[in-house]
């Protein structure tokens, strides 16, 4: 049996959590760019949501780069969808630099 030394992070279980979240968000924003996202509104406004919830919980629990990149696809989104792609990729880059 393996000895984990206990944790005294209040937020450590919330990090996990978020961390599994993420992943499945990873998920979500590559099939949007496999499918090309900008096909749709629909498809522009799931995205925004993913970007938004991404951006503020990443920033509560201590991800700060997701949380800018997540916030820059966001605002592209909205402003210049046409520049969202790079920032799409930028994202998912590092969500999973963040995940391994």
């Amino acid at each position: 049996m393996e000895h984990r030394p206990i944790s005294n992070d209040p937020f450590g279980a919330l990090q996990q959590r978020f961390l599994v979240r993420c992943n499945d968000r990873l998920a979500e924003l590559k099939a949007a760019r496999e499918r090309g996202f900008l096909a749709g509104k629909e498809s522009v406004d799931v995205l925004v949501g993913i970007a938004h919830s991404l951006a503020g919980a990443a920033g509560t629990f201590g991800f700060p780069d997701i949380s800018a990149r997540a916030s820059e696809l966001e605002t592209l989104l909205i402003e210049q969808p046409q520049a969202a792609p790079t920032a799409l990729d930028t994202l998912i880059a590092e969500i999973e630099r963040t995940l391994k």
